[in-house]
């Protein structure tokens, strides 16, 4: 039982820290389009170490989120809300660690991040998340 607490403290304290850190890029990015300026240097190096602690926040979910399933329930077949869940986890995943790449390479070559992309991440980024909210959701009713 303690294993679990545990494992829930990290997990319930990485979402929160993933939450923050995705709604301040988004809120630093749409401010910069809107202005039709690109970031300046300091403001893409903070946007670079918010987007790698993002990172680590949904590695830290999935870890934790890995080892509650099988503690609580000893599989991962726990019907179709759960594999909802975990797909929008899993583009979640992919679409930090993306953008992640995107702005490693956009601070080594000394551009602005492409503002397309940086358009679309908070999209496809909400969408995930509804779709893991929603997912969670049904899964603990038990609907």
């Amino acid at each position: 039982m303690s294993w679990i607490i545990g494992l829930k403290f990290f997990h319930y304290l990485a979402l929160f820290l993933a939450g923050g850190l995705g709604v301040g890029n988004s809120v630093k990015a749409k401010a910069h389009m809107k202005a039709g300026q690109p970031p300046t240097p300091p403001v893409q190096a903070t946007m670079m170490t918010l987007a790698r602690l993002g990172l680590a926040a949904i590695i830290i979910l999935w870890a934790t989120g890995i080892a509650l399933v099988y503690l609580v329930y000893g599989s991962f077949d726990l019907g179709w809300a759960f594999h909802m869940k975990l797909l929008g986890a899993t583009l979640l995943l992919i679409t930090i660690f993306t953008l992640n790449i995107h702005l490693a390479d956009s601070a080594k070559k000394g551009t602005p991040p492409n503002p397309k992309f940086m358009a679309m991440v908070p999209m496809v980024a909400r969408s995930s998340l509804v779709l893991v909210l929603l997912g969670v959701a049904i899964v603990t009713t038990g609907a």
